[in-house]
């Protein structure tokens, strides 16, 4: 609990002001660009490669010519370039602040190359593909670079706002491990711009991490511990703005993209040993299920 109780201390520290947020996003991005690197691609990279790979496969949801946007594309722009490598589609990358890492980007990229054949289904001819891709890419100088070559729009906006965006933009909107991150005041009108930008009979797929951020930084500490605070302890003494989570829950989760108008495709709910924690009072109406759901993943269409 230690480990838990500094690193909330430390992450609010750096959230007190403009200068402090930015050190934070300076120095997370050198260190973590040099621990990604060293340490190489994680097998849970792979794995969200080969979950998505099969899901689009499955759902037909990167066809020929279709315009795809991914939510929060993070450091390295994961999904998406997996994606491009197979399809060619036209993606827009959205998030709220520049984090991009072209070291570790390239480093895991690099080796997906070199794994690709033994670990991904493909044939001979997607698999020429995206050699041939990945090539050109590991030998880019920038990002510019690599945004021409896969034809990627980067785009920023610190509020997080698709506004930018015109209705029925897109065929398919996704994210892995992003909603979490959303304010929790400003998820229903968030959601409802999702679909409110996807054409209709288009996608929307997530993964959310239901997890505690927290207890990350302490394998000693239940992976849900947040359960036990209620939201006015939880405010004052945990919640930061550098990794802000919203603590939200899967009938939550569910009841947000309803009263969007989106329909229920798919769910897929992954659930986590919790250990005996003291659930706060406002949450124990919750089933065992739901407290136990550590992983969240969603698929939704827009009626056409």
């Amino acid at each position: 609990m230690i480990k838990y109780l500094a690193a909330a201390a430390a992450l609010k520290l750096f959230s007190i002001s403009p200068q402090t947020k930015r050190f934070y996003r300076h120095l997370g991005n050198t260190v973590g660009q040099q621990r990604r690197i060293r340490r190489g691609l994680p097998p849970q990279y792979l794995d969200r490669a080969k979950r998505l790979l099969a899901l689009c496969e499955r759902l037909d949801a990167a066809r020929p010519g279709d315009r795809l946007l991914e939510l929060g594309t993070g450091w390295l722009h994961w999904e998406s370039a997996v994606l491009r490598l197979f399809h060619d589609v036209e993606i827009h990358l959205f998030d709220v602040w520049d984090n991009r890492q072209l070291g570790a980007f390239k480093a895991y990229f690099r080796r997906l190359d070199e794994v690709m054949d033994d670990e991904l289904t493909t044939d001979d001819t997607q698999r020429e593909r995206a050699h041939a891709l990945l090539r050109a890419v590991l030998a880019a100088d920038s990002f510019d670079d690599v945004y021409e070559l896969l034809g990627f729009q980067y785009e920023i906006d610190a509020r997080g706002s698709l506004e930018r965006f015109r209705d029925d933009s897109f065929n398919l909107v996704f994210s892995c491990n992003v909603l979490e991150h959303v304010d929790r005041e400003s998820l229903p009108r968030f959601i409802a711009d999702v679909r409110r930008v996807l054409k209709p009979g288009g996608l929307s797929i997530h993964q959310i991490d239901l997890g505690d951020h927290l207890a990350y930084y302490d394998g000693g500490v239940s992976v849900k511990n947040y359960l036990r605070y209620p939201d006015k302890a939880w405010k004052r003494f945990f919640e930061n703005e550098v990794q802000y989570f919203n603590r939200v829950q899967r009938p939550e989760w569910l009841e947000v993209f309803r009263q969007a108008g989106l329909e229920l495709r798919e769910e897929e709910a992954v659930a986590a040993d919790i250990g005996a924690i003291a659930v706060e009072p406002s949450r124990r109406g919750l089933d065992d299920g739901d407290l136990r759901c550590k992983t969240l993943r969603l698929v939704h269409t827009k009626a056409r």
